[in-house]
């Protein structure tokens, strides 16, 4: 009985700590990368410089011919929304190719519903957000938002009632604001006044905006924090005298509103949050000291702990904002310099991987295994356990 209970204690505790090993993921047809994307099924998606779209399943499949390597694609569904290389939105599915003449931001991302992408667009020389589906051969805008977005938004799907992923509305960065905090360290000086909840099929609002005087948005990308049956979004404000606070944000009695906040950092400092193994974390100052911290809940505020420093998930200047790639086993985390990496396990073990990269990291992805890492150099390396 010892036996078999040290066995089970042993097994268990070996499913906590990874070990996990980095290394280039050869695609010969393709050549350099210079955009990618996972499936729900793990598949990968990319556009290289040749501005071709390539699938990378057992064998690499080129899908089309003349696409945008400015814009992020979007695959979901087994579709895969882009842009052509004049920029305007395209929809590649297995039947047939959707064009249109609607010309896309291109920082931002897209959001894939089960029968409509949504998009940050540019009209009429402002950033809106729009609903695109199809019609015939070509894609079209079948409803757009009142108010005028972050032209480097990441629009969110969100069920705050819920703990389930692509269900619900969506959230997004509206209101570009680019004189309240003069910071400009995330690609522009442009930040976002408000966060909006709108209806995901006429994007309407479902809730009371959250705007907060002398205070913006200072993130376009967001984490989701799950607990009790609900899902949060986590994000980082700034302004009124201070730096950057991570704050997680919920809908009650149909408003938006902060529910919990961390103490701030000084002003003109900043810190970039994520979620890994059902816990919140952030890299404060990741361009200064790399802070890791983890923070907990307690009550209306988010308390601290440090855990150690030389971390960035965040280049100076870059779009963006978030470098760490989370598995359901382990978090992958640069360090300063980008070209090395530390892995953060379910024990909260900290592991430094000897391999230095070739280039510096430009954006990562990951499922549920396995963390992808395009480098600056147009590779893609692969970091999964052994």
């Amino acid at each position: 009985m010892k036996k078999s209970i040290l066995l089970i204690l042993s097994l268990f505790s070996a499913s906590l700590f990874a070990d996990v090993q980095l290394s280039p993921l050869p695609l010969p047809q393709i050549g350099k990368v210079s955009q990618f994307d996972l499936s729900e099924q793990g598949e990968l998606v990319v556009i290289n410089q040749q501005k071709q779209l390539w699938r990378v399943t057992q064998q690499a499949q080129k899908l089309a011919d003349g696409v945008s390597t400015e814009i992020e694609p979007k695959a979901q569904y087994q579709r895969i929304a882009l842009a052509d290389q004049n920029g305007h939105f395209m929809l590649w599915t297995a039947d047939k190719i959707y064009t249109s003449n609607i010309p896309l931001a291109p920082k931002a991302t897209m959001t894939a519903l089960n029968f409509a992408t949504i998009a940050v667009t540019k009209q009429n020389g402002q950033f809106k957000l729009a609903r695109i589906e199809t019609q015939g051969n070509q894609a079209t805008i079948t409803a757009t938002a009142e108010t005028e977005v972050l032209p480097d938004a990441h629009p969110l799907q969100i069920d705050f009632d819920a703990e389930t992923p692509n269900q619900g509305h969506i959230a997004v960065l509206a209101k570009p604001d680019d004189f309240t905090y003069q910071h400009g360290v995330l690609g522009d000086d442009v930040e976002a006044g408000e966060i909006q909840f709108l209806e995901r099929h006429t994007l309407n609002p479902l809730a009371e905006k959250l705007t907060q005087q002398g205070r913006v948005f200072e993130a376009n990308r967001w984490a989701t924090f799950t607990e009790n049956g609900k899902t949060k979004i986590v994000s980082v404000i700034s302004g009124d005298g201070n730096g950057a606070s991570t704050v997680v944000i919920g809908v009650k009695d149909g408003k938006l509103s902060i529910e919990a906040e961390s103490e701030p950092l000084s002003t003109n400092r900043w810190q970039s949050p994520f979620i890994f193994n059902r816990k919140l974390y952030a890299i404060q100052m990741p361009h200064l000291k790399g802070n890791l911290v983890e923070y907990s809940l307690k009550g209306n505020q988010l308390a601290e702990r440090f855990i150690t420093s030389g971390l960035s998930n965040h280049r100076y200047g870059d779009h963006e904002t978030n470098l760490v790639a989370t598995t359901e086993t382990f978090a992958l985390i640069p360090q300063m310099g980008y070209q090395q990496v530390v892995v953060l396990d379910k024990t909260g073990k900290i592991t430094e991987l000897p391999t230095a990269l070739p280039a510096g990291i430009k954006q990562t992805k990951a499922d549920s295994n396995k963390a992808y890492l395009l480098l600056k150099n147009g590779e893609i390396w692969v970091a999964e356990e052994k």
